[in-house]
């Protein structure tokens, strides 16, 4: 995390421990404003919802209110943390492939702004939900665009054939047959390609397929106001990669919206909060298997499973006293090429591979970059391992906001048979 201190990391690190999550507060509303300014220049235009699931940490969530922003949530637990945080019903947004009735039921008592739905069975149990309640919730259909949004299999999401949404033949029949759900209004389409999308020309091509469901939907009779469009914008991990260009997408998107007379929400998480984090973690070891110079450090793939589940390349750099020291200004014979791995029993709990440091010794910390999306949201306690602290920096200053978890607390929700 270029943004902050060098010495401050190495601070954070000695009082709090390792391995450890710090958060730039600056950079996550940096990151948040560009968004804003580009995908919904006012309020008639959209939202910006941020997608909790990337960064669930209350004082993040607490934050994006602050700032304005909208909620996308999958899980009644994610609901919870929302409202806790301080966002008002209206500014949550339900998705998710596979709701429990209980989480239906808390989010229309919640009384969300939308909830979208991903089939037909899922439209019949909320229908049902509701009417039993007296209520009446409007909803988004979710739609399989068929777009290739060229990413990961992992962050494919748009796909005809993934598990999920509604094929378009079936979503229309939902809305020729609305008037058998009283409980429910069919006022919006969804839409989410895929995670890490770094071109403009998949939500473009999304963008013209959810305008001709639309004009279907409402050639039916049904009174559409609302496309979203999801999120899914690319971060460039490495050097060499993209990111998404956020204002060529919003030079497509924004002009075809405004002629089909719709309000824009998006759900970006990633595009907030990547690179506004970065994990420490300490050189346990090192050793020489082969040709490989390994570096055992103290986090693992409980902290950060991305390079294991998804082959993500995070770039390492090297706590060397006050400073960080990163490859640019050494000599080549002062770096080696090192594999990091943690200490968890599995040979994929590999963090980083071919990365090249200075010659890492017992001790000495490093810095694990653009960690703050999908890190401490998919942490677990795989080897009953605690969970990591997590730290948040604002002007300068540091808090923890989450304490790191104890022995006591892996087993603090078991009983005796």
């Amino acid at each position: 995390m270029d943004s902050l201190p060098q010495d401050l990391l190495a601070a954070i690190a000695r009082q709090v421990g390792t391995p450890c999550y710090v958060y730039d507060q600056g950079r996550m509303a940096q990151n948040y404003a560009r968004l804003a300014e580009a995908l919904v220049p006012s309020a008639e235009v959209g939202r910006v919802c941020y997608s909790v699931k990337a960064n669930s940490n209350l004082s993040v969530l607490r934050l994006m209110r602050n700032l304005g922003a909208g909620f996308d949530v999958v899980s009644g637990g994610e609901l919870q943390r929302a409202l806790l945080a301080g966002a008002t019903p209206d500014s949550i947004v339900f998705a998710g492939v596979g709701k429990r009735d209980d989480e239906l039921v808390a989010a229309l008592d919640a009384g969300v702004s939308w909830i979208n739905v991903e089939s037909a069975q899922e439209l019949r149990v909320l229908n049902d939900l509701a009417t039993a309640r007296g209520v009446v919730r409007r909803v988004a259909l979710r739609i399989n665009p068929g777009v290739d949004p060229h990413t990961h299999r992992y962050l494919a999401t748009g796909k005809r054939a993934s598990k999920f949404g509604l094929e378009t033949e079936e979503a229309l029949r939902l809305v020729a047959h609305r008037a058998d759900y009283p409980g429910i209004r069919i006022e919006g389409v969804h839409i989410h390609i895929g995670s890490m999308v770094s071109d403009a020309r998949p939500y473009l091509d999304a963008m013209q397929v959810a305008l001709a469901v639309v004009a279907q939907y409402r050639a039916l009779g049904a009174t559409i106001t609302t496309l979203n469009l999801g999120g899914g914008f690319g971060v460039a991990y490495q050097p060499d990669q993209a990111e998404a260009p956020i204002e060529a997408i919003a030079r497509n998107i924004l002009p075809l919206a405004r002629q089909a007379d719709l309000r824009l929400l998006f759900e970006p998480g990633r595009a907030i909060v990547a690179d506004a984090g970065v994990l420490l973690t300490r050189v346990l070891y090192t050793k020489t298997n082969g040709d490989t110079r390994y570096v055992v450090v103290d986090a693992a793939m409980n902290d950060l499973i991305r390079p294991a589940l998804y082959g993500a390349a995070h770039r390492v750099s090297c706590v060397k006293g006050p400073a960080v020291t990163d490859v640019g200004g050494l000599a080549h014979d002062d770096l080696t090429p090192c594999t990091v791995v943690g200490p968890v029993c599995e040979s994929g709990d590999v963090l980083a591979e071919g990365v090249v440091l200075p010659e890492p010794r017992r001790g000495d910390l490093l810095v694990i970059h653009h960690a703050g999306a999908y890190g401490m949201s998919m942490a677990s306690n795989y080897n009953a391992r605690p969970r990591a602290a997590e730290v948040l920096v604002a002007d300068g200053q540091w808090k923890v906001v989450r304490r790191r978890e104890s022995i006591e607390d892996l087993v603090a929700h078991e009983v005796e048979c």
